[in-house]
């Protein structure tokens, strides 16, 4: 390539992480503001008002391809297109995408609870705490790595995690902090303590990252239409038709555990899987949790 164009402090994205998350690192290695470095990448784009890691044009992946040094292929792994056959038939730029977390994007605002995170990951990261695709994924709510219930929020303040919004606040000063920090009240992620996730909910997390990783295989032949049928079963547990409340009652007495002893408006309203509390998620995902 042409070492012109290439960035001074360009450096690869780290596995599995969020385009979000390295192009924010990319700014901060540059000494240069979030929005400030966007915009000089790629002049006219409004990058932090869409939910950049759904929808990033390819134009955008081949620029930063070219500005880093980076393989093209490397570079598309950092989107959740990734998961696309997948996880999900193909989704169209605006529409829903199931299973992948909604931001509730508002301006430069998150108000949604839309990516999850590991507090013993982001502290294993060392000096280069970083966020992982799949955090963005309705189907996880165990990391498998740690062993640990994952988290979509601030403890202290109960805000989302906005991590390109470290510097809010400050308009002549750079980051300072790692971006595992929370934007608005400072709060290290990284130090956030943990619950260990019981043997079979952690099983249950290892077999739909199986089935989502392996593709054809010979219990699964077609990944993305087991996540149909599981997100119609899921659908039956909480919605609020008539219809659908001799399954709810049986599964409960089955599984000795209710969605409503843990959100009451469960099943009193139309409310998307993606927008389920982490902990109904994961316990319909798989089975009931200890959060």
């Amino acid at each position: 390539m042409d070492q012109a164009n290439r960035l001074p402090c360009a450096t690869y994205p780290m596995p599995d992480e969020l385009l979000s998350s390295w192009l924010t690192r990319l700014a901060h290695d540059h000494l240069t503001k979030t929005h400030t470095f966007g915009r000089m990448l790629f002049p006219g784009a409004n990058v932090w008002n869409t939910d950049l890691d759904r929808s990033a044009p390819e134009s955008m992946l081949r620029t930063l391809a070219l500005r880093t040094g980076t393989p093209l292929a490397k570079v598309e792994k950092t989107v959740l297109q990734r998961y696309e056959g997948r996880l999900h038939p193909h989704a169209r730029h605006g529409t829903v995408a199931p299973w992948v977390l909604p931001l509730g994007i508002y301006h430069r605002t998150r108000r949604y609870y839309g990516l999850l995170y590991c507090p013993q990951c982001l502290q294993k990261d060392g000096p280069t705490p970083y966020f992982r695709t799949h955090w963005r994924l309705a189907i996880s709510h165990v990391c498998t790595q740690c062993g640990v219930y994952l988290l979509d929020r601030c403890p202290y303040c109960e805000r989302p995690v906005t991590f390109f919004r470290v510097e809010l606040g400050r308009k002549s000063a750079l980051a300072d902090k790692p971006i595992s920090h929370c934007f608005q009240c400072g709060l290290n992620l990284a130090t956030v303590a943990t619950k260990r996730a019981p043997s079979l909910v952690l099983a249950d997390q290892l077999e739909l990252e199986r089935i989502l990783g392996e593709g054809w295989n010979e219990q699964v032949f077609y990944p993305h239409l087991y996540f149909v049928v599981l997100r119609q079963l899921m659908k039956q547990l909480i919605n609020a038709r008539p219809a659908s409340q001799a399954f709810q009652k049986a599964m409960d007495i089955e599984t000795g555990w209710s969605p409503v002893a843990v959100d009451p408006t469960v099943r009193t309203g139309k409310v998307s899987i993606e927008q389920l509390p982490l902990q109904v998620r994961g316990a319909c995902c798989g089975r009931p949790s200890g959060y």
